[in-house]
């Protein structure tokens, strides 16, 4: 799986991922994480997230990063935000506006380290292959600062019964993923009924939500 898998699935419309208002886990387990205005959160393969919308309402400083640049281009016009300042540095195209940003570009070439407050993880780690997943996992805790917190949300399904993504990522998985670096606490695991995609089909289909803690 490389980036051109990616940038088809949304020429080709396969983006049952984008949904078109907020995550009701991200409304309900965010402010657990304690935000305060003007801290910074970071969401990796953004897409034109609307919850990027309710980050900044939250008065957080949001950075996104995506591989899509339509995606990114998109999401401005589509939330009525003004015309993003667009500029260009080394491998990124970075669009900004109103309190947002958005990085166009491939996560683990985004450089920094001890940047963010805090991340949010929707759909990015379950979107990988195993073989990508420890590089992903490793820039994320980099890009945290220490005491940063994470909120990840994963899917839990017999691998056999349908060829991710969005692939399944199971508590032992994720343990090994961010155990050595983060406190690993489950927030909630329950059954979930999708309708209208490909993960409607498994007959059992749990998602889980983790708070990550990097410890160092």
């Amino acid at each position: 799986m490389d980036a051109q898998f990616w940038i088809n699935a949304w020429i080709e419309g396969r983006t049952a991922f984008h949904q078109s208002k907020y995550n009701e886990k991200l409304l309900a387990y965010f402010p657990t994480l304690s935000p305060t205005q003007g801290q910074s959160v970071l969401v990796p393969l953004c897409g034109k997230s609307k919850d990027l919308c309710w980050l900044r309402d939250q008065g957080l400083v949001v950075r996104g990063i995506e591989l899509y640049e339509e995606a990114v281009a998109a999401f401005f016009p589509e939330n009525a935000f003004p015309s993003p300042t667009i500029t260009r540095h080394q491998e990124f195209v970075t669009y900004e506006s109103d309190g947002v940003t958005i990085d166009c570009g491939d996560f683990l070439k985004f450089e920094g380290s001890d940047s963010f407050d805090f991340a949010y993880d929707r759909a990015a780690l379950v979107a990988l292959p195993e073989s990508m997943r420890k590089a992903y996992a490793e820039k994320v805790q980099t890009l945290l600062r220490r005491g940063g917190k994470c909120l990840l949300m994963t899917y839990e399904y017999d691998q056999l019964e349908l060829q991710g993504p969005p692939f399944s990522v199971d508590e032992v998985q994720v343990r090994q993923l961010y155990g050595q670096r983060c406190d690993v606490k489950l927030l909630d695991r329950r059954e979930l009924k999708v309708e209208g995609s490909r993960l409607g089909t498994l007959p059992s289909l749990r998602e889980a939500v983790y708070q990550l803690t990097k410890r160092h």
